[in-house]
């Protein structure tokens, strides 16, 4: 099979063009500006390319737009714009209106540059991976130009924060979702999504949403349709001052998840509706609009809804009248949890942020009533240059503890209403989480006179040790029954034999491992190409089988193996797409196509080989539990250190280490007369 073949159009293709088509805009357009130009074009190749999508006229097929001479395209582009939205008025109703090509884009030449940029993409059904390939590569270009301009990143929620809302409401076939600050649409898409990979159809889920800035309202009804998503109902409108009616009452919501701007100002008499707000007002004109945006989620909620809400850590502990607002909405049962997240998430602030998880008027199942669950999830992020990240291994561990609804220490707690009045309703998630690192015991005053190292400290983590086949005797030597010394060769180089030490148990850990995936061959190779891979419940028993086969072994535990197997399924979820549409040949193409990085070196199957394929993804699962092992032995040896940096010196060897000095500086200053 030919090494250089191209399969259809992926995700990553797609989205590597549209940054190229930036550029072609850079410096005479804001980098927010460049989706009013690029989108529409996107709109215009796809809506010609693929047949019975929308309706189009001629004067809006793109063979007709090219066909221009380069001084006329702008009356041309806008001429077939203002004609397909004509043709398609429930799809595109008003979303061109603002969309000038003569204004926008500085000269017919960049113009020219960007119709023949487009004019080679073919982006019908036939041509592209999946039909949702434009909207993903249109929200990542989305996301990576709310990273480098703050007016876009003001309306962009990242992309995990959206999933891990919709994990945590668990949205379901048939019901209505609703975003009261729609932004770019990433909070409706992933309640689509979630739908989609539980075995749902997304289609009858019932999408609502509002966004006062029009230009993030314009990101994010594109943003939607490019992503196959026609059933949904998003205005541009304030949701504060302007809700939702049906049968003019406040229309209610199964599920809603919403992360509104952060501390804003909000006047009271332009708020419609004010009995929305009936546990009470907050400071106007003081920035503090945020308990406004979760009364209006409370006030939409059907009895039976959940809802969730991003805001500013200030909401759980300010004072006055957020204080009561707090103390009545948690009496009235309407909280199920707060859940802190770390701080630079966000593109347009570097501040932490908590998420509120809400009840409609029936209150919190009965399991749970009377409670609160706190969990502070601040170190929950992987750390990055301009901005942290919350990953699939994070999101994983946050709705696992949610809905196991359990204490776990330094993690999560259930906190009975009964104490949180204690603390005046002060929802503050560090007094009932304490996630300070592990405190070291304190010095043992005996072993740092006398020497030796306790062994009530050791066999806090020994078990850690023999895990990885280090018993005690490997490191330290008798010295009474409740302390051991160093041995002799010093604790930096027993430190330096760990790795060694642990060898085989780490060999053992990786090959069963790997010996685990080739088990699960049969369970690719059974929904290969049947478009069931999603509903089959795949991920589960691959979850279920990976911890009962490794964690018996004692390295790592069940949160570090279902993370990593998270983080590896999120990775690959466009070669797994492949698989569950076009089989093992899907993947091999996709790979020809876009040569991922994680494959490294390795050479790609020249033929769609099932062993092949699954080998290939099976190396990358297995490095990632071999990083994750090294880096669990190297904490050991980290561990020890800190050992030997406490008790390697005691008070007594320092006093002979002073007695011997002492006693050659006397004898030195006898031999030069000078005593």
């Amino acid at each position: 099979m030919n090494e250089n073949r191209v399969g259809p159009l992926a995700t990553e293709q797609l989205e590597k063009r549209l940054f190229q088509a930036a550029d072609i805009l850079r410096g005479d357009l804001r980098a927010s500006e460049y989706s009013e130009v690029i989108a529409p074009l996107l709109i215009l190749k796809r809506a010609s390319d693929q047949p019975g999508l929308l309706t189009v006229p001629d004067l809006a097929r793109w063979s007709h737009v090219v066909a221009h001479h380069p001084r006329e395209l702008g009356d041309a582009l806008n001429r077939a714009l203002w004609a397909l939205e004509k043709s398609n008025p429930r799809e595109l109703n008003g979303l061109f209106d603002h969309v000038d090509f003569n204004r926008r884009v500085p000269g017919p030449s960049a113009l020219q540059r960007l119709i023949c940029h487009f004019d080679p993409l073919r982006l019908s059904d036939d041509h592209i991976e999946f039909g949702d390939v434009l909207g993903r590569a249109y929200d990542g270009f989305l996301s990576a130009v709310s990273m480098t301009d703050r007016r876009s990143g003001e309306f962009y929620t990242p992309r995990a924060v959206c999933r891990l809302l919709a994990e945590l409401v668990r949205p379901q076939e048939g019901q209505s979702v609703y975003d009261p600050c729609a932004g770019s649409g990433g909070m409706l898409l992933q309640a689509a999504h979630y739908v989609e990979q539980h075995d749902g159809n997304e289609a009858d889920l019932a999408l609502y949403g509002q966004e006062k800035n029009r230009a993030a309202w314009f990101n994010g009804a594109l943003n939607l349709f490019l992503h196959g998503i026609r059933d949904t109902s998003v205005s541009v409108s304030d949701c504060l001052a302007d809700p939702l009616l049906e049968d003019g009452r406040i229309k209610q919501f199964d599920r809603v998840l919403t992360a509104p701007p952060f501390s804003m100002n909000y006047v009271r008499h332009e708020v419609g509706y004010p009995e929305r707000m009936m546990y009470g007002w907050t400071p106007e004109g003081g920035k503090k609009a945020d308990l406004m945006f979760v009364q209006h989620v409370l006030a939409v909620l059907r009895p039976d809804g959940v809802g969730t809400v991003v805001a500013p850590h200030g909401v759980l502990f300010r004072g006055s009248a957020e204080a009561d607002i707090r103390r009545r909405l948690i009496e009235d049962g309407r909280l199920e949890a707060v859940i802190g997240i770390g701080p630079n998430v966000f593109h347009n602030t570097a501040l932490p942020a908590c998420i509120l998880v809400l009840r409609g008027t029936q209150g919190l199942p009965a399991d749970r009533r009377g409670s609160v669950l706190f969990i502070n999830a601040e170190h929950e992020i992987a750390s990055g240059r301009a901005q942290n990240r919350l990953e699939p291994q994070h999101v994983e561990r946050i709705v696992e503890s949610f809905q196991g609804w359990k204490d776990i220490p330094g993690f999560a707690s259930v906190v009975s209403l009964d104490d949180i009045a204690a603390n005046d309703f002060n929802l503050n998630i560090r007094r009932y989480v304490d996630t300070d690192p592990f405190e070291e015991p304190m010095l043992d005053v005996r072993a740092a006179l006398t020497g030796g190292v306790p062994k009530r400290e050791i066999d806090l983590t020994s078990q850690r040790f023999r895990a990885f086949g280090i018993d005690l005797d490997d490191l330290f030597q008798p010295s009474g029954p409740h302390y051991v010394d160093f041995l002799e060769e010093g604790y930096e180089a027993t430190a330096a034999r760990i790795p060694e030490l642990a060898a085989d148990l780490e060999r053992r850990f990786i090959f069963r491992s790997r010996d685990w995936w080739q088990q699960q061959y049969y369970l690719f190779a059974d929904v290969a190409g049947t478009d069931r891979l999603f509903t089959s419940g795949l991920r589960s028993q691959l979850r279920s089988s990976f911890c009962a086969n490794l964690m018996p072994l004692g390295i790592l535990g069940e949160h570090q193996l279902t993370g990593l197997l998270a983080s590896w399924w999120s990775d690959h979820e466009d070669d797994l797409k492949s698989l569950n549409h076009r089989g093992f040949t899907g993947v091999v193409d996709r790979w020809h196509s876009t040569r991922p990085s994680w494959l490294g070196t390795s050479r790609i199957p020249s033929e769609p080989d099932t062993a092949r394929v699954l080998d290939a993804l099976g190396d990358d699962l297995c490095s990632r539990v071999r990083q994750l092992v090294v880096m669990e032995r190297q904490s050991l040896v980290e561990t020890y250190l800190s050992w030997g940096d406490r008790y390697a010196t005691s008070l007594a060897d320092l006093e002979r280490r002073y007695e011997t000095a002492a006693a050659r500086l006397k004898a030195r200053m006898a031999a030069l007369g000078h005593i």
